[in-house]
C-alpha cells in the first residue's frame, strides 16, 4: 500500500499532510553546537529546549539564506525527522514544494534527501501552484496565485493549466513583523524579539478598516540600560506602520499582473487574485488589494496550510504508475487532474 503525503518545506515551517489531515508541523530550525557544528535538536525542541541534551552552547539555524537553501546536512535532518512522523509504511511517495527558481542540480539534491530518509517515489511543485489547488480550486484556473510565505513571496499566473508567469520575490511575514520591531524601537527606544512583533502584527495589525480597537501588554528591553520593560500597545499606536512592506509586496504583484499575455488577461483578472501562505493573514489584506488593483482578491481559508494541503490533494491524483520521478510535475498536474476526474 503507498502511503501519500505532501510536503511544505516553509523557512518558517515545514508542515506533512495527507488527504485528510496536517501530520507533523515543526518550526524549520535546528540546534547546532557552536563548537563542533553537531545538529543537537530539531524543531520545537530546538527552540524550546531539550530536557534529555546536556547543556551546551548552541546556535539555531534555519536551512535557508535569502530565501535559498543553502545548508544540506540542515536541511537533511529537517526533511529525516519530517518523514519519519509518516511512521511504518510500505512505500511512501511524497510530492514536495520547491522554490520556483530552483535549478535542477538543487532539486535533484533534496530529491535525494528524500529518497534517504525513506521516499521511494518524489515530485515536486511550484509553491504557488500547490497553493491555489489547496484552496480548492482546478490547476485548470486562470487567476494570479499570490502565496505569502514568511521571508518569501511566491507568484504564478495560471490559464488553462499552464503556468504564464512564474515569479519568487524575498518580501514575505517577516518583513511585516519587522516593520513593528523597528516601529516600538523608534517610539521608546525599545528593544523587542520578532516574536513579539508578529504577536503585535497579528493581534492589532491591520491595513484596511474595520479591525476593532484594542490593546495588548508587551515585554521589552530599553536599548541603553539594558532594563526590562512592560507597556501597553494598541490597534491605534501601528497605523501606518506597515507602508514600507506593503508597498513592496503590492509592487511585485503589479509587476505580475502587467506580464499577462493579451490572450489571457480577460480570463485570469476576471478571477483576480487568490492570497495564501501565512502572510496573507494579515487584517485587510485583501480588501485592501481589491481596492488597489481594481480586481477580485479572494483570501483563502487557512491559508497557511494551503501549500500542503495541494501537495497532499495533488498526490490523490497522479497515477498510481508513473514514469516520472524525482521531478518537477507542474505542467503535468492539468492532464493528471482531468484523467482522475473522468474516471
Amino acid at each position: 500500500m503507498v502511503t501519500k503525503i505532501g510536503l511544505d518545506l516553509g523557512y518558517a515551517n515545514i508542515t506533512l499532510s495527507n488527504l485528510t489531515a496536517e501530520v507533523y508541523r515543526e518550526p524549520s530550525v535546528v540546534l547546532v553546537d557552536k563548537n563542533t557544528r553537531r545538529i543537537l535538536s530539531v524543531g520545537s525542541r530546538a527552540i524550546l529546549g531539550d530536557e534529555s541534551l546536556p547543556s551546551q552552547d548552541g546556535l539555531l539555524v534555519r536551512p535557508f539564506k535569502n530565501g535559498l537553501l543553502y545548508s544540506s546536512d540542515i536541511t537533511r535532518e529537517i526533511i529525516k525527522n519530517a518523514v519519519s512522523a509518516v511512521g511504518k509504511a510500505e512505500k511512501i511517495r511524497c510530492v514536495i514544494s520547491l522554490p520556483s527558481d530552483f535549478v535542477p542540480k538543487q532539486e535533484n539534491e533534496v530529491f535525494q534527501m528524500l529518497n534517504e530518509a525513506g521516499v521511494a517515489e518524489c515530485f515536486s511543485v511550484k509553491p504557488a501552484v500547490a497553493a491555489i489547488i489547496g484552496a480548492g480550486y482546478s490547476p485548470d484556473i486562470s487567476c494570479v496565485s499570490v502565496n505569502i510565505g514568511a521571508s518569501v513571496t511566491e507568484i504564478a499566473v495560471m490559464h488553462e493549466g499552464q503556468v504564464l508567469i512564474s515569479a519568487r520575490e524575498q518580501i514575505g511575514g517577516e518583513n511585516f513583523d519587522k516593520a513593528v520591531k523597528q516601529y516600538i524601537f523608534d517610539q521608546g527606544d525599545m528593544t523587542v524579539s520578532l516574536l513579539v512583533a508578529r504577536t503585535i502584527k497579528e493581534s492589532l495589525g491591520a491595513v484596511w478598516h474595520g479591525r476593532p480597537s484594542e490593546t495588548i501588554e508587551i515585554d521589552g528591553t530599553l536599548s541603553m540600560t539594558g532594563n526590562k520593560i512592560r507597556m501597553s500597545i494598541s490597534t491605534e499606536d501601528i497605523v501606518g506602520v506597515f507602508e514600507k512592506p506593503l508597498k513592496e509586496l503590492l509592487r511585485v504583484i503589479a509587476n505580475a499582473v502587467k506580464k499577462i499575455p493579451v490572450n489571457a488577461i480577460e480570463a485570469v483578472l476576471e478571477n483576480g487574485i487568490v492570497l495564501s501562505g501565512g502572510g496573507a493573514e494579515l487584517f485587510g489584506l485583501d480588501s485592501m488589494m481589491a481596492k488597489v488593483f481594481e480586481i477580485p482578491v479572494t483570501k483563502a481559508n487557512k491559508p497557511i496550510d494551503c501549500v500542503s494541503k495541494g501537495l497532499a490533494r495533488i498526490n490523490s491524483f497522479i497515477p498510481v504508475k508513473t514514469r516520472m520521478n524525482n521531478k518537477n510535475i507542474t505542467s503535468m498536474l492539468s492532464k493528471y487532474y482531468n484523467s482522475k476526474n473522468q474516471k
